[in-house]
């Protein structure tokens, strides 16, 4: 039987006591993260790897969208910028191209920043 691994369950613990704004940008870093890895891959000769990175970073965006609240205009858009990413980053796997995640990137960073600040100016 496999000893509980300390560090896994501080880990689950914070994740539990975040608050969805802290959540969401959890999210996000991930995102970005996954973007990354997938540049670096592709940059290197690593298409399996690229490609591993750019399903998650796929299914982040779709989980991003299917739980927008209905009803707000920012809804709307939040909605089409993540079809719009996700677009790019399933032609960026067909095509195993960087210069496409290279263009999306600082506009998934950007989002992210602004709930960073939304989050800090919540918690103030």
């Amino acid at each position: 039987m496999a000893m509980p691994n300390p560090y896994q369950n501080y880990k689950q613990q914070a994740i539990y006591n975040m608050t969805p704004p802290e959540l969401l940008i959890l999210v996000y870093d991930e995102l970005v993260k996954r973007v990354h890895l997938s540049v670096t891959a592709l940059e290197t000769g690593g298409i399996d790897a690229a490609h591993k990175h750019l399903l998650r970073a796929q299914d982040i965006v779709r989980y991003l969208s299917v739980t927008l609240k209905d009803g707000y205009e920012i809804s709307e858009t939040l909605d089409n910028l993540y079809d719009f990413f996700l677009q790019q980053l399933v032609q960026a796997n067909v095509h195993k191209d960087p210069a496409i995640l290279a263009e999306i990137l600082p506009m998934i960073e950007e989002l992210r920043d602004a709930w960073r600040q939304a989050e800090k100016t919540y918690r103030e």
